[in-house]
């Protein structure tokens, strides 16, 4: 049975306030890590993102990355690009930073704008998925109506690291409207507050709240707040933590996967997923953080020593299938982490995934599979032994010690 989230572990507004001052002084001081993996293993998962956007327009042509490049989903929907995965990529792209890699950012974010532009509701958001010429070709393209918060607050990420690299004052104001659809939209005072889950396929509200795109918001809000010297943004941070750290579990450290959708009320039935855990400790400072962490490498990790990786979750996925963007995750926190134990771990996870870096069918360049086989994940969802734009872009992050929630390496 889900319990109720105990007063005595949820925030007060002061100190939500206090958490303020310490994640800036974290996330955006944030610098990329003297390590870095194998250059050649970097090099040939960019040149797998070079081809991937280049497989819907070349050029200055406005266009997105399909997300899957082999395996069922690209044979169901060859050119379906996800939000997420465009937004990832496009940092990835911030995060090397060539002049190549730059100018494909640009064109990345410029398409996003488009789309935000060409929506029919008019109102600041994005939906989640699109086909990927959708924004050269005049029309709006999306592949469903529905529009997740922590989709909407990564797009808003990768357009502030353009704006950080290229000071192009077209994705700010993107990124802000952005913000404001998420603030306006999901907003929520019930509980510890926070923000829920967006809008649905039908336009109905998604009343549970996330740990998730919690997280996702209070990163992209902190950096709404430094980009445009707006302190509001800074209290909508405050905002989001403080839902997030009211879903943390004391005994173990671990955050739960969100509430229910009486955004109050723990959700402690479902799974306890990997990428909360990860991306936590990228946001949020200090040893709470790093203890959800430490729990995800001690509780998530299958297969044999010296070649393991990441699950979906405790719970999630009890086949033991190597979620190779988690394991991408948990290498990229353990890298920014940057302790003397984080090392070792990390270079063993990075190991995992280059494994199974691999040509495409097609001649496809390098890239990474997203699971090491197909299975069902958390929830409804399912992961793919499927060549991904989202997972290889998470493995040049890693490799780079790059975090994907800052955007101080991209000034």
């Amino acid at each position: 049975m889900a319990t109720l989230t105990s007063a005595s572990t949820r925030p007060s507004a002061r100190t939500a306030s206090h958490w303020i001052a310490a994640v800036t002084s974290v996330v955006l001081a944030s610098s990329v890590s003297s390590c870095s993996a194998p250059s050649a293993d970097v090099t040939d998962a960019y040149a797998f993102l070079d081809d991937a956007m280049d497989r819907c327009g070349t050029g200055d042509d406005l266009r997105l990355p399909p997300s899957y490049l082999s395996g069922v989903p690209a044979e169901d929907s060859p050119d379906a690009s996800y939000v997420y995965d465009v937004a990832v990529t496009t940092i990835a792209y911030t995060a090397r930073g060539t002049r190549d890699d730059l100018a494909r950012a640009k064109t990345l974010a410029a398409s996003l704008v488009s789309l935000q532009q060409s929506d029919p509701d008019a109102d600041g958001r994005l939906r989640n998925a699109y086909a990927c010429t959708a924004p050269s070709g005049g029309e709006h393209g999306s592949l469903t109506d529905a529009t997740s918060t922590g989709n909407m607050a990564w797009a808003g990420l990768a357009l502030l690291q353009v704006h950080a690299a290229e000071d192009d004052p077209a994705t700010l104001e993107a990124a802000v409207r952005l913000g404001t659809w998420i603030h306006t939209v999901t907003a929520d005072d019930r509980g510890a507050g926070g923000y829920t889950g967006g809008l649905g396929d039908d336009g109905d509200p998604v009343l549970w709240k996330s740990s998730e795109h919690n997280i996702d918001v209070a990163a992209f809000f902190l950096m709404l707040a430094q980009a445009t010297g707006d302190p509001v943004w800074g209290t909508r941070a405050a905002s989001a933590l403080a839902v997030v750290t009211s879903l943390q579990d004391p005994s173990t450290g671990h955050f739960w996967v969100g509430t229910e959708t009486d955004g109050e009320t723990t959700n402690t039935d479902d799974y306890v997923p990997e990428d909360v855990q990860a991306w936590a400790s990228l946001v949020l400072p200090g040893d709470d953080a790093s203890r959800a962490l430490d729990w995800a490498t001690e509780n998530l990790l299958v297969g044999d020593d010296g070649q393991r990786g990441a699950t979906v979750g405790d719970g999630a996925d009890p086949s033991g299938t190597v979620w190779l963007e988690g394991t991408a995750h948990l290498a990229c926190g353990l890298r920014v982490r940057d302790l003397e134990r984080d090392a070792a771990l990390a270079e063993e996870l990075l190991g995992t995934v280059t494994s199974a870096q691999a040509d495409g069918p097609d001649g496809t360049p390098r890239g990474i599979p997203a699971a090491t086989q197909d299975g069902t994940a958390g929830g409804d969802s399912t992961i793919y032994d499927a060549l991904h734009t989202g997972t290889t872009a998470w493995f040049v992050l890693a490799a780079q010690g790059s975090n994907p929630f800052s955007d101080d390496d991209r000034t």
